[in-house]
């Protein structure tokens, strides 16, 4: 009985532990790799909004610098999430002063459309929303 409650309590240890650092890693996961994640993001634009080819260059340097901005201020989600809130709100609305200077209105619009319901990790267009 000792031994299976022993058992229990190191499983119980280790899955703790693992569900941590699995945890952990899906918050860092953005931020490990911006620029593929901005080429990522664009390559879903450009098929969503048909950006041309002098579109998407411009659109990749504003997803890029929006996601170094906000990598900057990540770890202050769990700190002072008043302070992340705003910092985040000003970068998105840079983010989208400069799409609506290289999108037409009607890309412009496709894109607010693209929002996702919520903050989906599977889905990387989130990254520009949440």
């Amino acid at each position: 009985m000792k031994n299976t409650l022993r058992i229990s309590l190191l499983l119980l240890a280790v899955l703790t532990f693992v569900f941590s650092a699995s945890q952990a890693q899906v918050q860092q996961a953005p931020l490990s790799n911006l620029e593929g994640n901005a080429q990522s993001i664009t390559n879903k634009l450009k098929t969503a909004l048909t950006l041309t080819e002098a579109q998407q260059p411009k659109i990749l340097s504003a997803i890029t610098n929006f996601l170094q901005q906000r990598a900057t201020i990540l770890p202050m989600i769990n700190s002072n999430q008043k302070a992340y809130d705003t910092k985040l709100k000003s970068f998105q609305n840079g983010f989208q002063r400069k799409l609506k200077a290289t999108l037409t209105p009607e890309q412009f619009t496709g894109f607010q459309e693209l929002k996702p319901v919520n903050n989906d990790m599977t889905n990387v267009l989130s990254q520009l929303f949440y």
